[in-house]
């Protein structure tokens, strides 16, 4: 496989990977580790929730707007032309019908390994993992029908976008400027994977995170992966009530 034209090179990965680990780590190791087993324990409220996710977007936002913006001032071209320009990618003719008949596949096998690795963390363990806040905070009685419907938004909408623009464009396109295309698959899933910060769900998203630089591959596209990470994203709000 050949990874697609990126203008984003190694110090963009290092630096997008920097401040991702560093806002994980940001309170120490063993918060994080507690975190990690128990839940992050949001605290959201009618008051807070649209403060505390317009934060989450402005560190998403701000931190791919300004690897973004330093990308103009660097010598990093296509041979074929502008790296934002359709000559300037390796698009794929089949690229809409691989990610239609591949988001079914990479959808049930990661909700699949989401319920098969919290069993046997939990047998292995004799620790039941927490569920994420958001999902907790969707399936409980905390918030009202507007509070929801803005986490709706949140999770269908901007987390594809940013997400998969920060995690698959900038550190995926960086590491594959380092190491062979494998490695950065599954080192680019990996982080996309610890920044959600919940064990329960680190093996799925390591597996999603790396089936979405895969097809992001094999299309020449972001919107591919955005397409196929907002479809898990709504079968899980769909699931949610019968957690």
């Amino acid at each position: 496989m050949t990874p697609p034209s990126s203008k984003y090179g190694p110090l963009h990965a290092l630096a997008a990977g920097a401040v991702l680990v560093y806002t994980v780590l940001a309170n120490g190791f063993a918060a994080f580790w507690h975190q990690f087993l128990h839940g992050m324990d949001l605290k959201l409220t009618e008051e807070n929730i649209l403060p505390l996710l317009c934060t989450n977007a402005l560190l998403f936002g701000g931190l791919f707007l300004t690897l973004w913006v330093s990308t103009l001032f660097g010598s990093a071209r296509s041979p074929n032309g502008p790296p934002d320009s359709p000559a300037g990618r390796a698009r794929s003719p089949s690229g809409p019908f691989l990610t239609l008949f591949s988001f079914l596949p990479i959808c049930l096998i990661a909700l699949g390994l989401n319920w098969a690795s919290g069993e046997l963390f939990s047998r292995l363990t004799n620790i039941d993992l927490a569920d994420q806040d958001l999902v907790k905070f969707i399936t409980s009685n905390a918030l009202s029908l507007r509070s929801k419907a803005i986490l709706f938004v949140f999770i269908l909408i901007e987390a594809p976008v940013l997400e998969e623009l920060l995690f698959r464009g900038v550190l995926f396109g960086g590491l594959t400027k380092i190491m062979p295309i494998w490695p950065a698959i599954l080192l680019s899933g990996l982080v996309f994977a610890v920044i959600h910060i919940n064990a329960a769900t680190l093996i799925p998203l390591w597996f999603l995170g790396a089936a979405f630089a895969w097809l992001y591959v094999r299309t020449g596209t972001l919107l591919a992966p955005m397409a196929v990470h907002f479809t898990f994203n709504a079968i899980n709000l769909a699931l949610c009530p019968f957690i």
